[in-house]
């Protein structure tokens, strides 16, 4: 219990286990379980909200599935029921695999033919029109019964009675017939009418089943791999139901450890809600309910609770196959991997583990129990199903390690619950709090901090000492120095007002529009020093006159507040005015001095209208000269790859993290710049230049 209570620092001490396994499974230990309140009353008050109904298609251990929104609720009860039906309910699997009933749908009676000849042309599947045929033909067959057939039809009219004649005609009138149908049809709408009302209520329902798994014991490894059998047999048959992406929480406030709804995490500082990401969803499951293969978004960690009813079966492989899973993937669904190239994010595409495993995949299995957590971490694919009707609780989260894998991280664009997280708000909270341990502050219960902000004010240094500060961790991370500086620029954005005026007894002569200690050739009309390059390369400023010749800097107090508060790609530093990256949708900023010394692309030309100077800069990613650069560099890789080509040569593939693969080449598409290789366990696959290494 020591060592579980402390969520935070047990995720950190078993993080690099994880991050190689993909995923983990956690016990709690039993004074953790045995502290849990109660959670039938809240199951009472919970609702099914419009599951999905899974549509799953394809064959030979390859699927895609397709999900469709049930526009209905069900409390617990009806969802309780619905998983116990003969299609939904868990296969009954004896010792020997012999005992396994098929779920069978019954038989229709076979209709005479002469029923058939009587019988109408046929209507739309809608009760009005049923009801109105069923009366017309009552009404047709009492007219023409003793023109026509001597014998009245079944279809239409109750067989006659035993006790009188055949040719004295139906007992029963037509009209009657036709009430007791009406009525029949009338109570089934009506019970339907009542459920969804009773769903749609937000009273209590106290549960007529008990929730929790009643024999767990039964689910060893023997009984999971039959039901493994049979899911991958029968998957495409019996579309299953889902009750997923609820948002909820089943755990009370009094939880202070592991409580998924309050996970101590970088997720709780984003200061805005998102659902399943850091506030739970809840998920309700029945036999054969799937989750197909896929990751987290961003490439976060996520954590899942099972908390009452049958088990889960969960796949995930291992982080050092992630590459070589994602290529199997690509070439499986090519379409798919051809218009979305995060179509793995969509969670629709599913591969058994005998697939993976033809393909030299490894597959681990794990079946998460009641009360049991099951931790994902980043880069592990997971899927799996549910055994039966189970309730888990789920959320994302994220710890100090993840911050480098978000900056990475890429999110699907064609679905619109794509989720992207600005990992630079988290890592701004981060050094927000820096200050605190620069001046040991200790928060007060209340979480005052007057104290430290007076602290603060009186603490300040000597600007000039502050920019030495700067200069000397220029190339350090962001120091903590560095960021007090970048908090006050932000609050309070440079306008002509906070320019200090240069006077003759000061002795810094250093540009207001730039980092750069290079002495200014010119000043501004407020009388400050600046640099005429960057005076140029700001939009806002141009050079200008006055009436005595004196040549300034005109437009500084027209730079908008905005261009203050960027911050250079090059230096980093939270000073002056930057100009950004005329490539179109590019965004990075940078000083003009700075850009200048770091050797980047800067186009000078003169507008025709009003003889202004503009530059065209260009940051490094799209610089033409660089451009220009990788241009010929890929061009030289492709014509050293088509000398070394030749089919029949034996080549190692290597993929991220995975061991490397020998094949021969079977033929190649230059314009692709891909190769098919046949490998040694006999399987062909398209494989991209940059994985392929020549052997002698």
């Amino acid at each position: 219990m020591e060592q579980f209570k402390d969520f935070k620092a047990f995720m950190e001490a078993i993080d690099s286990y994880g991050k190689l396994s993909g995923i983990v499974k956690v016990i709690p230990p039993k004074e953790w379980k045995d502290n849990l309140p109660d959670i039938s009353q809240g199951l009472e008050r919970v609702r099914v909200q419009n599951p999905i109904i899974q549509h799953i298609i394809g064959s030979q251990g390859v699927y895609t599935q397709t999900n469709v929104e049930k526009r209905r609720p069900y409390t617990l009860n009806q969802w309780h029921a619905l998983c116990e039906k003969t299609e939904h309910r868990l296969p009954d699997i004896g010792a020997d695999r012999t005992s396994v009933v098929p779920v069978t749908q019954p038989r229709k009676k076979k209709i005479p033919t002469q029923e058939i000849v009587n019988a109408p042309a046929p209507f739309a599947n809608t009760r009005s029109k049923r009801k109105s045929a069923v009366s017309s033909r009552s009404k047709k067959s009492s007219n023409t019964i003793n023109s026509t057939h001597t014998q009245p039809t079944h279809l239409n009219s109750p067989p006659p009675s035993p006790k009188t004649p055949t040719n004295s005609g139906p007992t029963t009138k037509p009209s009657l017939l036709s009430s007791s149908i009406s009525s029949i049809l009338k109570n089934k709408r009506q019970i339907l009418a009542e459920e969804i009302s009773l769903a749609e209520s937000t009273k209590p329902v106290p549960l007529d089943f008990d929730s929790n798994c009643l024999n767990p014991e039964k689910y060893d490894v023997n009984y999971c791999k039959e039901l493994e059998r049979e899911y991958w047999r029968n998957l495409t048959f019996t579309q299953p139901m889902y009750g997923a992406d609820m948002v909820g929480t089943l755990f009370d406030t009094s939880v202070s450890s592991w409580n998924v709804n309050k996970l101590d995490n970088l997720l709780n500082r984003l200061g805005v809600t998102l659902p399943g990401v850091n506030t739970p969803y809840l998920y309700f499951g029945m036999w054969k309910s799937t989750f197909a293969w896929h990751v987290e978004d961003m490439d976060l960690y996520s954590i899942n609770y099972l908390h009452v009813g049958a088990p889960k079966q969960w796949y995930s492989i291992p982080t050092t196959h992630s590459k070589k899973f994602e290529g199997v993937m690509q070439n499986i669904f090519f379409q798919q991997h051809k218009a979305c190239h995060e179509f793995l994010r969509h969670k629709t595409f599913i591969a058994s583990p005998k697939v993976l495993a033809h393909h030299a995949i490894p597959v681990h299995r794990c079946v998460q129990h009641e009360g049991e957590f099951m931790i994902t971490f980043p880069f592990g694919y997971h899927s799996g199903y549910n055994l039966g009707f189970n309730c888990a609780e789920s959320v994302n989260f994220a710890i100090d390690s993840w911050l480098e894998i978000g900056k990475q991280a890429k999110a699907c664009n064609c679905i619109n619950d794509s989720v992207m997280i600005d990992v630079s708000v988290l890592e701004e909270h981060q050094r927000q709090q820096q200050p605190e341990d620069e001046y040991n502050v200790v928060d007060d219960d209340n979480g005052d901090k007057d104290q430290y902000q007076n602290q603060y004010k009186h603490n300040q240094q000597p600007k000039q000492q502050l920019q030495e500060q700067v200069q000397t961790s220029r190339r350090e991370p962001k120091s903590r120095i560095n960021k007090n500086i970048m908090s006050k620029k932000k609050t309070k954005p440079k306008n002509k007002k906070q320019i200090t005026t240069i006077n003759s007894n000061q002795t810094s002569q250093k540009c207001v529009l730039c980092s750069s200690d290079e002495p200014t050739d010119m000043a501004t009309v407020e009388g400050n020093p600046v640099h005429r390059l960057c005076a140029e390369v700001i939009p806002d400023t141009y050079p200008d006159m006055l009436q005595d010749g004196t040549n300034v800097i005109n437009g500084v107090k027209d730079i908008p507040n905005a261009r203050w508060r960027l911050v250079c790609q090059y230096c980093r530093i939270p000073e002056g005015a930057c100009t950004q990256c005329c490539s179109e949708r590019c965004c990075r900023s940078f000083h003009a001095t700075c850009a200048k010394e770091a050797g980047a692309t800067m186009l000078r030309r003169i507008t025709e209208d009003d003889g202004h100077i503009i530059y065209d800069v260009y940051c490094s990613q799209h610089d033409p000269k660089s451009q220009e650069k990788r241009k010929k560099e890929k061009q030289s890789f492709v014509d050293s790859m088509m000398v070394e080509m030749k089919i029949g040569r034996q080549v190692s593939i290597h993929w991220n993290g995975a061991e490397a693969a020998r094949g021969l080449i079977e033929y190649w598409n230059a314009s692709k710049q891909t190769c098919r290789i046949a490998f040694e366990d006999g399987i062909s696959r398209n494989t991209p230049w940059r994985d392929i290494r020549f052997t002698l």
